[in-house]
């Protein structure tokens, strides 16, 4: 499987607007993504206001994973992001996250908010993913593809009860 990461600063939250008809909404953190895109868009402006000087509001990441050998569904891919937030350390930041689930190919588009809850800021000097990020998201896909329970593929190869 080949990943990339790509990390992009963003002035604003319009992209959201757009990712919202086209792709899976996977989750989120710090906003609550039952709301209609334009309120979501909005608690992404409210919280970046309380840094009133900053030009570019937000991150847009997006991983791809390529030629990957199982089917992954949208809980595992879920799971991944989450692991992978957390690895790197941006769990504190608000968040929403989507995908595009293809036969062979993932992609998964994430847009944080530079400003965290607490009223930090995340540095864009950062950005541009290295070699640490890489095996954080290799170890966080390796943790859910290598599991019998969601690969159906390594159930049938180890699991007892499968005929």
């Amino acid at each position: 499987m080949k990943m990339t990461i790509e990390e992009l600063k963003i002035p604003n939250f319009e992209l959201i607007q757009t990712l919202f008809p086209e792709k899976i909404l996977a989750n989120s953190s710090f906003i609550d993504i039952s709301l209609p895109p334009l309120q979501i868009i909005q608690e992404f402006k409210t919280l970046s206001k309380t840094r009133p000087k900053l030009r570019n509001l937000g991150i847009y990441t997006i991983i791809s994973l390529k030629n990957t050998y199982i089917q992954l569904n949208q809980e595992s891919c879920r799971k991944i992001v989450d692991q992978y937030i957390h690895g790197v350390g941006w769990h504190d930041l608000q968040y929403i996250c989507f995908l595009d689930v293809q036969s062979s190919n993932i992609y998964i588009h994430i847009i944080f908010n530079r400003v965290t809850p607490q009223g930090k800021l995340m540095d864009i000097k950062c950005l541009g993913a290295n070699w640490q990020q890489y095996e954080v998201l290799r170890q966080s896909c390796s943790l859910i593809i290598d599991n019998p329970v969601h690969n159906k593929y390594l159930q049938r190869r180890f699991c007892n009860c499968c005929g």
